[in-house]
């Protein structure tokens, strides 16, 4: 899977968690960045990301990511 689908994705991901279907979503993007990005919207998200991807996430992985663009690179390490 291209880093382009997987962005593709997570943005799908996030318009439905966050409830806004104009966001977008890229490499630089963060929790501030996201109007309604607090803690437990986060676990949601993480939640639905893991699901789409059929992958688990590590404790560093969730807390260690800075931006959208690390997690990428996390999604892309599990699925290689």
């Amino acid at each position: 899977m291209s880093r382009e689908e997987i962005l593709k994705k997570i943005t799908d991901i996030c318009r439905d968690v966050f409830e806004d279907e104009t966001l977008v979503i890229d490499d630089d993007t963060t929790a501030s960045d996201v109007d309604g990005w607090d803690s437990l919207t986060h676990l949601s998200l993480i939640n639905e990301i893991e699901n789409e991807f059929n992958i688990k996430f590590t404790l560093g992985e969730i807390t260690g990511s800075k931006n959208m663009g690390e997690l990428i690179d996390a999604i892309e390490k599990h699925l290689s």
